[in-house]
């Protein structure tokens, strides 16, 4: 009776909070739902609603406290993601075609976008709530968050933590083929790292920054360009 006690405390916010079980069960559930798509990853956007919940997380702990300067983070996000879609057009992605050709990747599902305004919309829209904001709520602000905790919560254990996240959530994007695969991992990566640099509490910037990337090829599929 008292080991069921030990995995299973009394008080829900305990057995969400510190329940180490239940919080690698939670990590694996959320990864896996993003394979079945759009249905999946409404499931773990419910997920995230009920364990949060539950836990009585505050507005801090989700990282969505307010920053210090909105106008110092906006004007960094743009910057930052200037940044990344330079090194990704000039270094990552001539890198990644000496080994896989730009054609290998499988753009299929958005073929309905291009020169189709009513879809870029909507395609815009769908990138700010679920990829800008619900994917860093998830991939950063819960399960990179907390297989750091798990692990130590120190620099070597936020490392593993970065690098395991980043690669998931590259390999969930298989459907895109491995240009696809690769490319996301590598944003994983920069997301993952911003998120650090900016004290592991505020996810406003990683939002901002994977809204405007997500917004920018969302345009570009629209023109035909990619």
């Amino acid at each position: 009776m008292n080991s069921i006690k030990t995995y299973f405390p009394q008080k829900p916010v305990e057995l969400f909070r510190n329940n180490k079980p239940l919080i690698i069960l939670t990590i694996f559930l959320l990864s896996g739902l993003v394979i079945l798509g759009q249905v999946g990853f409404i499931a773990s956007i419910m997920v995230m609603i009920v364990i949060h919940r539950f836990r009585k997380t505050t507005r801090n702990e989700l990282g969505l406290s307010k920053p210090e300067s909105w106008i110092k983070t906006i004007g960094f996000s743009i910057g930052l993601t200037i940044l990344i879609l330079s090194l990704f057009m000039l270094i990552i992605n001539p890198m990644i075609f000496e080994w896989f050709p730009a054609e290998t990747k499988d753009l299929n599902r958005f073929n309905t976008l291009e020169g189709n305004e009513g879809m870029l919309i909507l395609m815009i829209l769908s990138a700010w709530i679920t990829a800008g904001f619900a994917e860093e709520m998830i991939w950063r602000g819960y399960i990179m968050k907390n297989i750091a905790l798990l692990l130590g919560n120190n620099n070597l254990s936020w490392i593993i933590s970065l690098l395991a996240s980043s690669v998931v959530f590259g390999l969930l994007h298989f459907y895109q083929g491995p240009v696809g695969v690769l490319q996301t991992g590598i944003v994983g990566l920069f997301f993952g790292i911003i998120y650090i640099i900016n004290g592991k509490k505020n996810l406003w910037m990683n939002i901002i920054i994977h809204g405007l990337i997500d917004t920018i090829s969302m345009i570009a599929l629209y023109l035909g360009a990619i």
